[in-house]
């Protein structure tokens, strides 16, 4: 099986105007889209049901395509086929929180692409904002092996904590024993803020799916508690407050930086 469950560490730092960090446990779900039925099958706990302790749903991806039928492997394969004038015929594995108890929400979903002899080709981010309830999709041609990093404008609001004239700095490893994800704004010469996902790969069985459920009961739910709670220390701390923004277009094309650049 493809599919596996992804444990370890989400980290935030903000740097400017003040100092500001945290920390906290991460479950995710790392799905082949065409082993979703297997994956469902796993925990009479696990299925559709948008209710499920362990959900998937494909409307809760792309929804502008997914919700008028088409599947979500071929929603990813044309937005990334929009924006590389090619289009990855291998599997489509996403990362991501699965919906839980009736809620779905990811600040950040991962879609890892691959060609059909198994090289990772591309991947198409979905990033959603609070509280805006917006989408955007950043889509980045990656190395077939290695470490990927890439520079792109940024060109969706977020969060009101950070103003949209930044670059995006993003590094990637292939996924594998071990998962990193590193996500830096950068003003000009300064960096602004960090944020990192650092995960261990587990087996996908019946067994680890219940310890997923006991360690992380409600991950959507923490994941949402988590962002408010982080916003009210903000406040606190006085940390300005930037205008929303509509974005730059349904979404962008990241560059690719050689794989011997230091970042």
């Amino acid at each position: 099986m493809n599919s596996a469950l992804y444990r370890g560490w989400v980290s935030h730092r903000r740097l400017l105007p003040r100092s500001h960090a945290f920390r906290y446990s991460m479950g995710m779900l790392y799905l082949d889209l065409a082993e979703q039925d297997a994956v469902l099958a796993l925990s009479p706990l696990a299925g559709r049901s948008p209710w499920a302790a362990f959900a998937f749903r494909e409307s809760d991806f792309l929804p502008q395509l997914t919700r008028h039928g088409t599947p979500l492997v071929d929603a990813v394969r044309q937005r990334v086929g929009a924006a590389l004038g090619h289009v990855p015929q291998g599997r489509i594995c996403l990362l991501a929180q699965p919906r839980s108890w009736g809620l779905a929400f990811n600040p950040a979903s991962f879609f890892y692409c691959f060609e059909a002899d198994g090289r990772l080709a591309a991947i198409l981010c979905e990033v959603r904002n609070t509280p805006w309830h917006e989408r955007y999709h950043y889509v980045l041609p990656t190395h077939a092996e290695g470490e990927s990093r890439h520079r792109v404008a940024k060109s969706f609001h977020v969060s009101p904590f950070l103003p949209r004239e930044l670059e995006y700095r993003m590094r990637f490893s292939a996924p594998g024993a071990q998962l990193h994800v590193r996500m830096q704004d950068w003003q000009g010469d300064e960096l602004l803020f960090s944020a990192g996902l650092a995960l261990e790969r587990i087996e996908l069985t019946r067994a680890s799916l219940h310890q997923h459920l006991l360690a992380f009961p409600w991950m959507t739910g923490k994941t949402l508690l988590g962002i408010y709670w982080q916003a009210l220390r903000l406040l606190l701390k006085r940390i300005p407050l930037f205008p929303h923004r509509a974005a730059d277009g349904e979404q962008r094309t990241a560059h690719l930086e050689p794989s011997h650049e230091k970042p």
